[in-house]
């Protein structure tokens, strides 16, 4: 049970997660693993919670998912995305809901921890941004990995500065960037394979039918400049 197939920040994409999906499945990975924020931002919440949970993947909550879950206040979201998120909670069904609820926020294992945002104080939802921050962070854990989301942008760090390939000795926090809304100027979307006992790490980025996500959002009453904010594209 080594290679892990990790996802975060699906934002209600469908299409982009079903690109996906597609592409790690032909990776046998040994487990599936959901950093958070499966909803927000997209016009699919449902199809993408069904999807996620089809695929039994072990899952934690992103700040998205606890503000359709009524766990965040919407004060903490921007237009038209707080629209969206009010909108979000009449498009998924009662077990959706509660399904949302139950995600925790952090899950630990011996060799890994998987978090959405920070290991420290993760209901802050504090970005991981900087190799300085994630390396203070990393002398904080006892795992030798931290999985991530939130920042919606790749990245792999270790504990020892100017070294950031995936080797045995070190400790790493690991970003698989963010399925439906990239961040870093390349709009395909992102995920990662991990093998934690061989020392493997490989990021893909895939491209996908991005105008039907952004058509599907004018349906639900978003402007055009709304759709191409609310995804980055």
């Amino acid at each position: 049970m080594s290679k892990i197939a990790i996802i975060s920040d699906i934002h209600g994409n469908l299409a982009a997660l079903e690109a996906v999906l597609e592409k790690l499945e032909k990776e046998n990975p040994d487990i599936w693993l959901c950093l958070g924020d499966i909803v927000g931002y997209g016009p699919y919440p449902k199809e993408c919670i069904d999807l996620v949970r089809k695929k039994d993947c072990i899952c934690v909550l992103g700040n998205h998912d606890a503000g359709v879950a009524g766990l965040l206040s919407i004060k903490h979201f921007r237009n038209p995305n707080q629209r969206l998120i009010e909108l979000t909670k009449t498009l998924i069904d009662d077990d959706q809901m509660e399904w949302l609820k139950s995600l925790p926020m952090k899950i630990d294992t011996e060799i890994w921890t998987a978090v959405h945002a920070s290991p420290i104080e993760p209901h802050k939802w504090k970005y991981l941004d900087s190799a300085f921050t994630v390396r203070k962070v990393l002398e904080t854990i006892e795992q030798k990995i931290c999985f991530v989301g939130h920042t919606h942008r790749p990245s792999i760090v270790s504990n020892r500065i100017g070294i950031n390939t995936f080797r045995s000795g070190l400790k790493y926090i690991i970003n698989p960037g963010s399925v439906g809304q990239s961040r870093d100027d390349d709009y395909r979307a992102s995920c990662s394979i991990v093998d934690v006992h061989n020392w493997k790490y490989e990021n893909f980025r895939i491209e996908y039918d991005n105008e039907t996500t952004r058509t599907a959002l004018m349906k639900l009453g978003f402007s055009r400049d709304e759709s191409l904010r609310l995804l980055k594209f």
